[in-house]
């Protein structure tokens, strides 16, 4: 109703021609007198008239304060409730592009701080100065204006985040996906303060989903006219190729006018952390931990001195409660400060770093950068889950466990080196009769020269190995091949990377400058070894070792295998050492003995790095993940056994309280016996974006959230978890609006920056109106000057005995 409400108090103004008349009637004292008694007989008679005139000029002088004090506050009419009671409809859908992009605070030279009521929220004030910011106060100018316009208005927001999350979630409902579907704005704008409060979500996505809903929802819609609304910050990576876009945007049926919106400005320099994870490596408590960092320059011109803050956030045994009112429940502990010399335009660059912490458990790191256009992508975290010392099995199968001992001697060095493994040597005879809960207990399985490996052994090796175990062969003189080739390659195991062929002699090198061991494909198991090049593999001499079979004879069986990854190759190109995942475990297959006789690598220092980065990758397919991304689905087992079903989850925020929320869970029964009954804990956003839940943004949140989860015996536990962004949305230039409005051809596209839309806004429809006012307020002043002259004494020269009585209170 009024652009400018708090001005409204002006309105008590209107009182005072009122308060002036009855001051002026209390001037007045009475007093006898002869020539008053004769006026006051005229006055009666006539004083039906007299109240009349003194009447209509009070109400002209009230009604020129009315005026005077409307067009102070900018009112902007009633039409809209009048309109609502019949004419046209009209059907205005906005669509909100709040991928994370939207948070930039870029300031260009042509741009504006949006304006903001002082009722505004937290929110809305830190969104002022974001390209998110400027499309919400240009959705609150639009239903302003339509707010006071005539006719009926109907308003549909649909956010890009919401629409994509719920299409993911398989829901086709414009209505699920929509914050407003087709709500009639009345005479206040009120109908959008929720959305007012929202900020940029952390989600990367584009707008073809969101595009997709709301013309759906203008299809379905009966309307008079119809208008689409984008707004967004339009920038090459989603724009640059628009045809998906203009796509959906042909969807639309009938004649409907579309804007753009144009929310962002000029970027500025946005460097960003697109990774951060523990190197692979076994994460046992007390043994350093190398973290990578890398940082990308979304910018155009080099970024020098990059300095890289980075803290430990350490959960020991003692925190089992939460504490909502920190960013974190753990202790936090500064590293010392990393610096990036330079980072070129475009480019990246991974820092490295240690982390060293005593305590088992799950840990948390964060890592940060100084603030530029894009805050959101300045900030990552991992955890750190570090265990105590585990066991991994070790078989031999020659009476004198040679290879047994060269494996055991690396893993287990003794003295005051501590790798995290303690290696546990057994007879072959262990594996006849091993099982799945048997082998669960071993981090990673080396399997030496064995003879033969039998039906159930190789059963329970592949079940392992599936669920995440680690198993490492050295397939020795003393295999029998037919027994490998049946029991570990067919029926789809898997455990071996192709049928072994027959074991070769490698020919003497007649001029000994190339080494018998050449690098393949690169690979974490030999990285290290890469910088001295093929030369690293020198002394190393290789006889005889297995080759397979071709993949064309393995492709003939139409079976699926998985990739095979060719670590080191013999001088003459047969394969040596492979590396192959199985489910969630990964399988390092040496084709070469360690008793001596085909090699003399177990004596070659690059055999111990070999042997460290391969227990290191074994490990990893068992060790819990690192971080989640923030859209995907939050889940949590728990063992029935060890913990009741009370599940807490407090999500991030770094500028606390957090709110904690209790989760339910579900007892997932075991599907085999050597499973035990599990609590299970999924919580899906998209399917609480469907169900229209309120704490999809909690969730959402990037950053260290916490579960706080109660063992059996009524004890604690907090567990930090990573919740990250998904990379790309740092990319922040922008597209040409002439090249979309090309590409989106035949449709008829409007652009318009956010500043110039919202003063259009703020000004359509006062300003006839106020024209009006002025026109109606000159008229009334003329008015109320007739009458005053006519309410007041005046004598005539021709009629001085006839004039009327003078009035009492009416003068001027």
């Amino acid at each position: 109703m009024f652009l400018y409400p708090a001005l409204t108090l002006g309105f008590l103004f209107v009182a005072m021609p009122l308060l002036v008349h009855l001051i002026n009637m209390l001037r007045h004292r009475r007093q006898r007198w002869a020539a008053m008694d004769f006026l006051l007989a005229s006055y009666r008679k006539q004083k039906k008239w007299i109240r009349l005139r003194q009447l209509l000029l009070l109400l002209s002088r009230l009604a020129v304060a009315t005026l005077l004090i409307a067009l102070l506050c900018g009112w902007t009419g009633g039409g809209q409730i009048l309109g609502s009671l019949g004419g046209t409809t009209t059907h205005h859908v906005v669509v909100l592009d709040d991928s994370y992009s939207m948070g930039d605070e870029s300031i260009g030279p042509n741009s504006r701080r949006s304006a903001i009521t002082d009722d505004a929220s937290p929110e809305s004030r830190a969104n002022s100065f974001t390209a998110y910011g400027r499309s919400l106060q240009a959705l609150q100018d639009l239903t302003r204006r339509l707010a006071t316009s005539d006719g009926n208005h109907q308003l549909t927001v649909m956010r890009a985040s919401r629409a994509a999350m719920s299409t993911r979630g398989g829901s086709e409902s414009g209505d699920a996906a929509a914050d407003l579907s087709a709500q009639t704005i009345m005479s206040d704008a009120r109908l959008v303060n929720r959305l007012m409060s929202t900020t940029a979500s952390p989600i990367r996505t584009d707008l073809v989903p969101a595009l997709d809903l709301a013309t759906e929802l203008i299809n379905t819609t009966p309307a008079d006219t119809k208008y689409l609304y984008i707004a967004s910050d339009f920038r090459e990576r989603d724009w640059g190729n628009a045809e998906r876009l203009a796509e959906s945007l042909r969807k639309a049926s009938g004649d409907v006018s579309i804007r753009m919106i144009d929310c962002a400005t000029q970027p500025g320099s946005n460097l960003a952390i697109t990774d951060i994870s523990p190197a692979q490596d076994v994460w046992v408590a007390g043994v350093p931990v190398v973290v990578s960092v890398t940082v990308k320059n979304y910018g155009k011109t080099a970024a020098p001195d990059v300095p890289l803050t980075s803290r430990v956030i350490r959960y020991s045994e003692n925190i089992q409660i939460p504490d909502p009112t920190l960013p974190f429940s753990g202790e936090i502990e500064a590293q010392p400060t990393q610096v990036i010399e330079s980072i070129p335009a475009g480019g990246e660059v991974t820092k490295s770093f240690q982390v060293f912490i005593a305590e088992t458990g799950t840990h948390a790191v964060e890592v940060s950068l100084p603030e530029d256009a894009l805050s959101i992508d300045n900030i990552r975290s991992c955890t750190l889950p570090l265990s105590d010392v585990e066991k991994v099995l070790v078989i031999d199968g020659e009476a004198n466990a040679r290879g047994a001992y060269h494996i055991a001697s690396v893993l287990n060095p003794g003295s005051q080196v501590r790798i995290g493994a303690i290696p546990d040597i057994q007879p072959p005879s262990f594996l006849r009769s091993a099982t799945l809960e048997t082998l669960s207990p071993y981090r990673a399985i080396y399997l030496v020269d064995l003879p033969e490996i039998g039906e159930n052994a190789a059963v329970a090796l592949t079940e392992y190995v599936e669920r995440g175990g680690g198993l490492a062969m050295f397939i020795g003189a003393n295999i029998n091949r037919e027994n490998y080739n049946q029991t570990l390659f067919a029926s789809g195991r898997n455990l071996l990377p192709a049928a072994l062929d027959e074991a070769k002699a490698l020919e003497l090198n007649p001029d000994n400058n190339t080494a018998d061991v050449q690098f393949a494909e690169p690979s974490s198991l030999v990285a290290p070894l890469r910088v001295a090049g093929d030369a690293a593999f020198a002394l190393v001499n290789i006889a005889r070792s297995w080759t397979l079979q071709s993949e064309a004879a393995d492709a003939a069986s139409n079976t699926e295998r998985p990739r095979i990854r060719y670590v080191l190759r013999r001088r003459d190109g047969e394969p040596l050492v492979t590396q192959h995942d199985v489910g969630r475990g990964s399988v390092v297959t040496v084709l070469t003995g360690l008793d001596g006789n085909w090699t003399n690598w177990p004596g070659d220092p690059t055999f111990v790095v070999f042997m460290l980065q391969s227990n290191a990758m074994l490990w990893s397919g068992a060790a819990p993940d690192t971080e989640r991304f923030v859209d995907t689905n939050l889940i949590k087992i728990l063992p029935v056994d060890d913990y009741t079903d009370q599940v807490t989850y407090v999500p991030a925020n770094n500028e606390p309280p957090r709110i904690p929320m209790e989760l339910q869970t579900s007892v997932i029964e075991p599907e085999s016996a050597a499973d035990e009954p599990i609590y299970k804990v999924d919580l899906a956003p998209d399917e609480m974006v469907i169900e229209g839940s309120e704490n999809v943004a909690e969730i959402l949140h990037p950053g260290i959230s916490e579960w706080s989860l109660t063992r059996i015996d009524g004890s604690g536990q907090v567990i930090p978890i990573a919740s990250v962004i998904r990379i790309g949305e740092g990319e922040l230039e922008r597209a040409d609006p002439a090249a979309i409005q090309q590409q989106l051809l035949p449709l008829e596209v409007k652009f318009v920056s956010s500043s110039v839309w919202s003063e259009e806004n703020r000004t359509a429809g006062s300003s006839t109106l106020t024209m009006v006012l002025l026109a109606l307020l000159g008229l009334i002043l003329a008015a109320e000057q007739l009458l005053a002259y006519w309410a007041s004494y005046h004598a005539s020269a021709n009629t001085a005995s006839s004039r009327p009585a003078p009035s009492l209170g009416g003068s001027r």
